[in-house]
């Protein structure tokens, strides 16, 4: 599985003058990372002092929504996943509540399949793990790594329509030593997709695969889920989102004189956690900017509003 950006874990190797911390690092990009949506007020406390530098964009009356398709596996769907990632049909299969799993008896790989249509592969012996084989030395460069995990998710049929190319980012396994470099012992290249759908983006829609070394694929990672079109329905206003969006307030540091500066408000969709059930694809509109302390930026921010209208939330839910 994929983890947030940043520092990790801390592992201490016995040592007073070394550890170990896995962190992420970003590389080429397509497009900002997607930051975290809504207001999880992990910073401290949240601002209402949102200001808007900028022209909002027109109006759009109704926005085509999207039903969710639920998904029906069987036994022989993770048999087929499993293949193609070097499973077969004789490895320990699980299955519970509309989830398959299956896994290598040794458990060094496992693929899962969710009922959400979440796909898992890991292979449990090098994703964040220190070996021989996934260190600097071994890794194919950015782009080479882009063409390899575009072949191989193209090859098994695991890039569907609308996907696109979004982000490359690189975990490490580094050794801290003190007064000295640190030693990068373990590393591979992360390759991130994103969604687009009616000519929008979809929030919280992605595929992540794991470089590792000689271009072998250890993790894979998507939550895609089905749509239908369903109906067309009312949205609020930009300017209303806005008002919306200052009332719930955007999270800042306590222990600072900061405020919030959005500089780019456009419409999208947001789909939810894999492990989540979901009737339809929100539609939101998306505020971008940064929060801003004596006159810098501090740190980018990007947060949802709900664009559909009340009625249209109600007439979806009856």
């Amino acid at each position: 599985m994929v983890i947030s950006l940043g520092v990790i874990v801390i592992l201490l190797l016995g040592s007073p003058f070394s550890a170990s911390v896995l962190v992420k690092t970003s590389g080429t990009s397509e497009g900002s990372p997607v930051q975290a949506g809504g207001s999880s007020n992990a910073a401290g406390q949240l601002s209402t002092s949102v200001t808007f530098d900028g022209s909002f964009p027109g109006a759009v009356e109704r926005i085509l929504v999207y039903k969710d398709v639920p998904q029906q596996f069987t036994r022989q769907d993770i048999i087929s996943l499993g293949q193609k990632f070097n499973m077969s049909a004789t490895d320990r299969i699980k299955e519970g509540s509309g989830n398959f799993g299956i896994m290598k008896e040794d458990h060094s790989m496992h693929v899962y399949l969710k009922n959400t249509g979440g796909i898992e592969f890991t292979n449990s012996n090098r994703l964040h793990k220190e070996n021989t084989l996934d260190v600097p030395g071994n890794l194919p460069s950015d782009d080479e790594a882009i063409k390899i995990a575009t072949n191989f998710l193209k090859e098994r049929e695991l890039l569907p329509d609308g996907a696109f190319f979004r982000r490359v980012e690189h975990g490490k396994i580094s050794q801290l030593v003190r007064d000295g470099d640190d030693i990068v012992t373990w590393e591979d290249v992360q390759i991130w997709y994103g969604r687009k759908l009616n000519g929008l983006e979809v929030k919280g829609t992605k595929i992540s695969i794991d470089i590792g070394g000689g271009g072998d694929v250890i993790d894979f990672y998507s939550n895609w889920r089905e749509y239908a079109p369903y109906m067309e329905l009312p949205l609020i206003t930009p300017e209303e989102a806005f008002g919306e969006l200052k009332s719930k307030g955007i999270p800042v540091d306590t222990n600072h004189q900061q405020d919030v500066s959005i500089n780019d408000i456009s419409l999208a969709y947001r789909s939810k956690p894999g492990s989540q059930q979901e009737i339809y694809l929100e539609p939101v509109w998306v505020f971008k900017g940064n929060v801003m302390e004596d006159g810098k930026s501090v740190r980018p921010v990007e947060e949802y509003i709900p664009a559909l209208t009340d009625e249209a939330v109600k007439s979806i839910s009856s």
